[in-house]
């Protein structure tokens, strides 16, 4: 196995089908404010993206934008984010590469809070070294953003600097390339966020990724079995 193996892992449609909690609580935020809801096909592709860009995307700016996202905010508050579910295997999955000795970060533009409250509620958050997610209200909402403060954050997890501890200035650095990790996702933002941390991704096909989105990712699986075979392979090559 390579010297530190570290995995960046998805939430929103890699790790939970949330897609029913989202487009319920975006349905109800835009009809609130009299704002005609997209055609379903664009609807579908809410999922992934942070809600305040998905919003600007379909027009929306300034106060309404503002006042439509807060209320998506308050029905997910309300009970609608416990209507996410873990994908089947996938907490399972998780457990096994912890039990290998596979480092794990989240990626996700999901909020701490929200991200953190789904983890723990389906007893996944025990898995990571770093929640690495979003801010509501701060300046790291976009994949590429949640990824760099990731990658900041793990160099403090304390499964990683044991690790350093044994190791040279020089080849700490070598083992902390982010070329040699892995981000498992599902859509284009994924790939496109990892991609500028020069971090390789892989779409898992359970998840909400067009096909043309899967084309641009450096790998693509279609079930459990696909991904934790690639992950072994990718764990093994250094």
């Amino acid at each position: 196995m390579r010297d530190l193996p570290i995995l960046l892992v998805d939430v929103d449609g890699t790790l939970m089908d949330s897609y029913p909690g989202i487009r319920a609580s975006f349905v109800n935020a835009l009809e609130a404010h009299g704002v005609p809801v997209p055609p379903e096909e664009r609807v579908r592709e809410i999922p992934g993206p942070p809600m305040v860009e998905t919003l600007r995307d379909i027009g929306l700016e300034g106060e309404l934008l503002q006042k439509v996202f807060d209320t998506y905010l308050s029905d997910q508050e309300n009970g609608r984010w416990k209507e996410a579910t873990p994908f089947p295997g996938m907490r399972e999955l998780l457990e096994k590469w912890s039990n290998e000795g596979i480092i794990l970060s989240t990626a996700t533009s999901k909020s701490e809070v929200s991200a953190e409250r789904i983890l723990r509620e389906h007893d996944m958050l025990k898995y990571f070294a770093v929640l690495g997610a979003a801010q509501e209200d701060g300046t790291r909402r976009s994949k590429a953003a949640v990824i760099e403060y990731a990658l900041e954050q793990l160099k403090e997890a304390p499964e990683v600097r044991e690790f350093l501890a044994h190791m040279s200035a020089e080849e700490g650095l070598q083992a902390l390339d982010p070329t040699k990790m892995l981000l498992i996702g599902d859509r284009i933002h994924d790939v496109e966020g990892a991609a500028q941390s020069g971090i390789p991704t892989v779409l898992v096909g359970w998840g909400y990724g067009s096909a043309e989105e899967h084309a641009k990712a450096a790998y693509s699986v279609n079930t459990l079995e696909e991904l934790d075979a690639l992950v072994q392979r990718w764990a093994n090559e250094g």
